[in-house]
């Protein structure tokens, strides 16, 4: 089954571009600088030797290999599917300042009001010239009902962004195609919706 045809099958829930709101700068940690689009740890995390890395870096840099050992079978988007994440829950998002692609969500785990590392909410792809998905990442969700709490939802240390619009807590995940922006960024300035059906 093509992008398309999963497309035409699927009970789309269509969600607005503006998915997710843009999240801040980020706090410095001790002797890591503060950085607007890129996460502290990543700063580190490229090309330091380990001793070097404070240690909640590397407990991050776990975390995400998990999460990419976790999600290497969706590589294949019609894995995806079979395994459950089979709603596509937004037309092919982009923006100015980049992409986000088709957010397909296992409506399970989506309606779970839980976080889980190794099953997010939601996997991202992105059309391709062949008609092929390519994997991007994932992001995880909490709808706002969901959440009870005066403090946002947190997941791999990051406090979800909180999305008014669509009226839920979410943080993007690129551990599929790498974002200049950051692991973390809501936006991908290399993803584009060019080959959207």
């Amino acid at each position: 089954m093509n992008a398309s045809q999963t497309f035409k099958c699927l009970g789309a829930i269509a969600l607005s571009a503006g998915l997710v709101a843009l999240s801040g700068p980020l706090a410095a940690h001790g002797d890591e600088p503060a950085y607007s689009t890129r996460h502290a740890c990543e700063i580190w995390l490229d090309g330091r030797p380990a001793q070097q890395v404070p240690p909640r870096c590397r407990e991050l840099a776990g975390q995400l290999n998990q999460v990419r050992r976790a999600t290497s079978a969706f590589f294949s988007f019609d894995v995806g599917i079979a395994a459950g994440w089979d709603t596509a829950i937004s037309p092919c998002v982009e923006s100015p300042m980049g992409g986000m692609g088709y957010h397909i969500a296992n409506m399970e785990q989506l309606g779970n009001g839980s976080l889980s590392l190794l099953r997010p909410e939601v996997l991202l792809f992105a059309p391709t010239e062949d008609g092929s998905m390519e994997f991007l990442g994932v992001e995880y969700i909490v709808r706002a009902p969901d959440w009870p709490h005066a403090e946002p939802p947190q997941i791999l240390g990051q406090s979800l962004h909180f999305n008014p619009a669509q009226n839920i807590w979410a943080l993007h995940v690129w551990i599929g195609r790498d974002n200049p922006a950051g692991v973390f960024a809501d936006w991908n300035p290399e993803v584009s919706c060019e080959f959207a059906p």
